[in-house]
C-alpha cells in the first residue's frame, strides 16, 4: 500500500485559474514598473504593496531574464539557445531580500548601483522578482493525507505569483530609435470584436525602446484614438517583436488608419515611429 501527500508550488508571473489550484500573492502590486540608471543615478526605490485582507511574506530578487519575438518574457535558464541579454545583476544591490507585510501595508525596496568597472558603452538588464511565499497553512495537515485512498497520491497546487520588473543600466551615449514594420488589419475576432491591428515593432538603436502603441482611424478633424497599449519595450537581444492591438470601438472598412509609437522613456511623448496600415 502507497499513501502519499504532496504540495506541488509552481512560481508564476499570471494568475493561474482552476479548481486544483489555490493561488498565494494576487494581491500583491509593485511601483514603478520598471528603473533606469541612466547617467547619474546610482540609488533607486522600488514599492511593494500587500493589497490583500491578510499579512503575507515575499522575497525579493534578482533574475536575468530575456525577451522574445513575441514579447514574452522568460527566465535565460529557459531558454539557453536564445540571444542573451547583458546581465545586470552583478552591479545592483537591493535591500531587503525578505520582507513580511501586514494588510495594506508596503515596503521600500532600495537599490544602489555599482556601474561596471569597465566603462564599455551599452545596456544592462536584469530583473527585480518578488515572489509571495504560501502561508505556512497552506499544505497538507495529517488528517488530509490520511484520507487519500489505497494506492493513490493527493497533489495539492499552490500557485506562488510572481511581479517583475526590469532594472536597466545603461552606460554611454544612449541610441534609441524605432520604427513600425508589416502593419495588418485585423478582422474581428474573440476579445477583439471590433477587429484591430498587427504589427512589428523594430528596434533601430543599440538600446532598448519603451513607449506606447497608439491607432488612429479617421482623418483631419474626425481622426480619432481607437486603440492603444502602454509601455511597450523591445529589448536589445531583439530585434523587432510582433504587437496585436484591438480597436475599442468600430471602424469603418474605408476609413484610414495610422499607428504610432511614441516614447515614454528618454523623450517621453516623442514620436519614435508612425506608418499607414494598408486598406484590406
Amino acid at each position: 500500500m502507497f499513501k502519499a501527500a504532496a504540495v506541488a508550488l509552481a512560481a508564476l508571473v499570471m494568475t493561474l485559474a482552476g479548481p486544483a489550484a489555490a493561488q498565494v500573492g494576487a494581491d500583491l502590486n509593485i511601483s514603478p514598473r520598471r528603473v533606469t540608471f541612466d547617467g547619474s543615478e546610482r540609488s533607486a526605490s522600488v514599492y511593494v504593496f500587500n493589497q490583500g485582507d491578510a499579512p503575507a511574506t515575499y522575497t525579493v530578487e534578482l533574475v536575468d531574464r530575456l525577451m522574445q519575438s513575441d514579447g514574452q518574457i522568460v527566465a535565460v535558464s529557459d531558454a539557453p539557445d536564445a540571444p542573451q541579454p547583458r546581465s545586470a545583476a552583478a552591479y545592483i544591490q537591493h535591500t531587503p531580500r525578505r520582507v513580511t507585510l501586514q494588510p495594506r501595508e508596503s515596503q521600500v525596496i532600495r537599490l544602489r548601483l555599482r556601474p561596471p568597472a569597465t566603462g564599455e558603452a551599452g545596456e544592462y538588464r536584469t530583473h527585480l522578482t518578488v515572489t509571495a511565499l504560501p502561508p505556512e497553512d497552506s499544505g497538507f495537515t495529517a488528517a488530509q493525507a490520511a484520507t487519500a485512498g489505497a494506492d493513490e497520491v493527493s497533489l495539492q497546487i499552490v500557485a506562488l505569483f510572481s511581479v517583475s520588473i526590469p532594472l536597466i543600466v545603461r552606460e554611454g551615449e544612449v541610441d534609441v530609435r524605432a520604427d513600425v514594420g508589416a502593419p495588418v488589419r485585423l478582422p474581428a475576432a474573440d476579445g477583439a470584436p471590433n477587429g484591430g491591428v498587427q504589427l512589428d515593432l523594430v528596434r533601430l538603436g543599440a538600446n532598448s525602446v519603451y513607449g506606447d502603441v497608439e491607432i488612429y482611424a479617421g482623418q483631419g478633424a474626425r481622426e480619432r484614438l481607437v486603440g492603444a497599449l502602454r509601455g511597450v519595450a523591445v529589448y536589445p537581444e531583439i530585434e523587432r517583436r510582433s504587437v496585436a492591438v484591438p480597436f475599442a470601438e468600430p471602424v469603418g472598412a474605408d476609413e484610414p488608419i495610422r499607428v504610432v509609437y511614441k516614447d515614454d522613456d528618454t523623450r517621453p511623448g516623442a514620436t519614435l515611429a508612425t506608418a499607414a496600415v494598408p486598406a484590406p
